[in-house]
């Protein structure tokens, strides 16, 4: 009865640690992440997380709304902030990423896109979305 007891109480023990290491909801899931939810027009969703780029980066880049660089695989429309750490757009294309552009710099994040998306893109906490569009 007593290696019983123990047992429950080790897996308490390690149930209430590994509960304690889990973000809150809403929170950033990782310091300086920014984050990316998507519904497409038949009604999918996705969601995705970013680090910041690198600086030096040469990603080829078309900010929302832009009339240049058409070239790319997407088109991205309707682009605005919320003055906060939102930024939200459509885009359509095919096999096309998304970014964002906070005051902590810009966030390209990996999820590859195809068809019409419409996105809510969310800076770090402690920062403000900018701009942001496709690459």
């Amino acid at each position: 009865m007593t290696f019983l007891r123990n047992a429950a109480v080790a897996a308490s023990i390690a149930v209430t640690a590994i509960a304690g290491l889990a973000a809150p909801a809403g929170a950033d899931p990782v310091p300086n992440t920014a984050e990316a939810q998507a519904t497409s027009t038949d009604g999918q969703s996705k969601t995705s997380t970013a680090g910041l780029a690198p600086i030096a980066g040469n990603t080829p880049i078309q900010r929302a709304s832009s009339s240049t660089e058409r070239e790319l695989a997407a088109t991205c429309w309707n682009g605005r902030t919320d003055g906060g750490r939102n930024f939200f757009m459509t885009c359509n294309g095919t096999s096309y990423h998304v970014y964002v552009d906070c005051t902590d710099g810009r966030h390209l994040f990996p999820e590859t896109f195809s068809g019409q998306w419409d996105f809510r893109l969310t800076c770090p906490v402690g920062t403000r979305a900018v701009w942001g569009g496709s690459w």
